[in-house]
């Protein structure tokens, strides 16, 4: 463990090359971060997809981009060398090594930017490279959170306040509020967001989420607002064609801060293991998490929301990181039937 009184803080990189979920919940520890090096420098490199959520975070001072593509490649190592430039004191990854090519990928991006101390998880010793390790395990044994605050605690720093920061600004209300009024969705209407993305392996069977808005449909009057990213356009407009419902269609429509508007307005969001679910979470939004491979203990929603109902039912295989599944066990098990009930009783409560 390292000590704060002790540690050169002028120049700090937060490497998160996470998603949306992995940022929002490392926002506790940065924020005692910056509390406890507030004089620091702290820069963020990131995926483009995070970019709008990491640039409204206070303690941030520069974000660099890193493109997961091939083509990007000379870009890439332009903001590598510029990282370099900034002889940054410390470097904390923020990520799970989940392999041992991804370790290597980490070990050579900090031999190139080369800050003074590295700071990262030793997942199953992949890690020891870093200067300060943080144990970790594959199969996460603490919720996400906890693992970025013992990042920071390595280096002699408290964390107290474990609340997550997430800024909705009124142009994205605004906007939201004329696209549903747009849609038919009256002020005190009852909106339902549905979310039927995110990695294949991950996807509730389409028909399932069609069979619920059907069910819903049924017991009360509402509408069903559909959230996905660009390539999700297609998946919401198929199920738009198999539910009889009334559906609005935003997929590929709307900012992510305007999406974070739009699930704060919704009365029940039903997700699969997405970002968009850890929006719900922090944002409090009634919800209905659907787990199929993920790792519960890791970004289990409810460890952050009292109005969150998971679904999960363990497969032998489970957990896993795979991309795509043929058999798609673990999500199967899970039927509509069940999920109707509980948003109907989630409604119920939180109404």
């Amino acid at each position: 463990m390292g000590n704060k009184e002790s540690l050169i803080c002028n120049k700090i990189l937060i490497i998160n090359l996470g998603g949306i979920g992995d940022i929002l919940l490392s926002t506790p520890a940065l924020r005692a971060l910056k509390s406890s090096f507030p004089k620091a420098r702290i820069d963020f490199l990131v995926f483009p997809h995070v970019l709008e959520l990491v640039n409204e975070l206070p303690y941030v001072d520069e974000i660099f981009i890193l493109r997961n593509n091939v083509k990007n490649i000379f870009s890439n190592l332009h903001t590598f060398l510029k990282l370099r430039g900034e002889k940054f004191d410390i470097a904390i990854n923020m990520r799970t090594l989940v392999s041992k090519r991804g370790a290597d990928k980490i070990k050579f991006l900090l031999n190139i930017i080369k800050p003074k101390i590295k700071v990262g998880r030793n997942t199953e010793g992949r890690g020891n490279f870093f200067d300060i390790k943080v144990p970790e395990n594959d199969i996460g044994q603490k919720f996400e959170m906890e693992y970025d605050i013992d990042a920071v605690k390595s280096l002699g720093i408290e964390v107290q306040d474990r609340s997550i920061d997430l800024k909705i600004d009124e142009e994205s209300t605004h906007k939201i509020n004329t696209l549903l009024e747009r849609g038919g969705v009256l002020k005190e209407g009852i909106l339902i967001g549905i979310h039927p993305g995110g990695m294949s392996s991950r996807r509730w069977p389409l028909e399932n989420f069609s069979k619920i808005i059907d069910h819903i449909s049924q017991r009360i009057s509402c509408k069903f607002v559909v959230t996905g990213l660009d390539d999700e356009i297609s998946l919401a407009e198929r199920l738009k064609k198999i539910t009889r419902g009334e559906i609005i269609n935003l997929a590929g429509q709307i900012n992510l801060g305007e999406l974070c508007a739009l699930i704060k307005r919704c009365a029940l969001y039903i997700s699969n293991d997405t970002g968009p679910m850890h929006i719900a979470a922090v944002l409090q939004t009634p919800l209905i998490a659907i787990f199929g491979p993920g790792h519960i203990t890791r970004f289990d929603p409810r460890n952050i929301s009292d109005k969150a109902v998971v679904f999960y039912k363990k497969a032998e295989c489970a957990p896993c990181n795979e991309v795509s599944c043929d058999s798609m066990e673990c999500l199967k098990t899970i039927s509509p039937e069940e999920v109707t009930k509980a948003a109907l009783h989630l409604m119920q409560q939180n109404c």
